[in-house]
């Protein structure tokens, strides 16, 4: 296990948070989960009523779970104990939360001087939307990802997934195992500012490059790449199709296949800067050639050419699909408390392996007294005391 040895204190809540922690769970750290006690992560009530669900399980599988009300100078005292124990923490709060809880980064170096300590907000802690609530709809709307998705004449549109958050965590993922690998070779924390604006836009580096070259701001072309053509989606007999040249080499091998070498001697679609320029005539004259075959035809036909391409699915058939079975990228996981849950596992292979194979989500303050216990060195007496005063709960089949 890559991170076997590393422990993480997951003070997050909802997606951004608790997806760096599952995926440090899923490599092997020791990630334990706080969570108020009664109600816990707001996640464990969308879309449904038991305090389990899929989304849920998904975000915070392979930790271990306790509720402590750090609202309460007891449960803040167990955070910063257990913080003196740990190699991370990841919190979520709006910015000011945590000092006024008395977990922040300052609080919690003075007793672990070198914790990696990570904070996800919607617009960072300084400036002035800091203060905001962010969530990934209005990143994406802020960062221009809205402006450049959908078909010329629609209006900007929101993509699927919750690809702010999930570009969130991918950053804070990385920032943090950076840090870890200098806190190894250097002995010194750090504390990492991420945000979902910032995150989002930062999947934009080509648009973003290109505007600012140009000075032109990018259009919506909906299947359309703005570089590169072919390089969009087509309507074949019986679905649709993408198809991405890169390459004069390519062009020829495509036009042959399509038996149209008229096309390929067209002053029009000579280059990829031809075919651009007269998108419309080239895409017109292509369109009539893809609706020739079906979008398995064409898989087969153009991947014998070295050319890329590949079927535009519905949803449930991404999950048929070969490759997508091969890489084990769904995993199943039994669920105490709600059964079968799938959900994706880590989207990469490793040698040495790693990854665990059956990782499931805490009830609600299940390890409570078992990290309490392990970890502070806690009595039965003290945890019952905690737990009258409602500081601790523990989680009781």
């Amino acid at each position: 296990m890559f991170l076997e040895g590393i422990r993480v204190l997951d003070l997050s809540r909802i997606l951004a948070g608790p997806l760096v922690g599952a995926v440090m769970a899923e490599m092997g750290a020791d990630v334990i989960k706080v969570e108020r006690p009664g109600r816990g992560d707001d996640m464990r009530w969308l879309r449904g009523n038991t305090g389990l669900t899929a989304s849920f399980t998904s975000f915070n599988r392979g930790k271990r779970g306790i509720a402590v009300d750090m609202g309460k100078p007891e449960g803040r005292d167990i955070i910063l104990a257990l913080a003196k124990k740990s190699d991370v923490i990841i919190e979520n709060f709006l910015p000011g939360a945590t000092a006024k809880l008395g977990v922040d980064y300052q609080s919690v170096k003075a007793v672990k001087p070198d914790i990696v300590y990570a904070s996800i907000t919607g617009f960072g802690q300084t400036g002035p939307y800091a203060r905001r609530g962010g969530y990934n709809s209005v990143a994406l709307g802020m960062s221009g990802f809205m402006a450049l998705t959908g078909m010329p004449d629609h209006p900007p549109t929101r993509p699927g997934g919750s690809l702010a958050d999930v570009a969130a965590a991918n950053t804070a993922l990385g920032a943090i195992n950076a840090a870890l690998l200098r806190r190894e070779r250097q002995g010194e924390g750090a504390y990492i500012d991420v945000n979902l604006l910032a995150s989002a836009l930062g999947l934009l580096p080509d648009p973003v490059a290109n505007y600012y070259e140009s000075g032109k701001p990018p259009k919506r072309l909906g299947n359309r790449s703005p570089s590169v053509t072919p390089g969009e989606v087509y309507e074949t007999s019986d679905g649709l199709v993408t198809i991405v040249l890169t390459s004069p080499a390519q062009w020829r091998k495509l036009c042959e296949e399509l038996g149209d070498m008229e096309m390929f001697e067209d002053s029009r679609f000579k280059t990829n800067g031809d075919r651009l320029r007269n998108f419309d005539a080239f895409r017109a004259r292509m369109d009539a050639h893809i609706a020739e075959a079906t979008t398995a035809e064409w898989v087969e036909r153009l991947s014998r050419l070295a050319i890329a391409v590949g079927p535009v699915y519905e949803f449930p058939q991404v999950f048929e699909d070969p490759q997508v079975v091969h890489l084990e990228l769904v995993k199943t996981v039994e669920q105490p408390g709600l059964g079968e849950v799938k959900m994706l596992g880590l989207p990469f292979r490793s040698m040495p392996e790693t990854g665990v194979k059956n990782s499931i989500a805490p009830r609600l303050g299940e390890h409570t007294h078992e990290v309490l216990r392990d970890l502070l060195g806690m009595d039965a007496q003290a945890l019952d005391r905690l737990g009258a005063t409602r500081t601790i709960e523990q989680y009781t089949r």
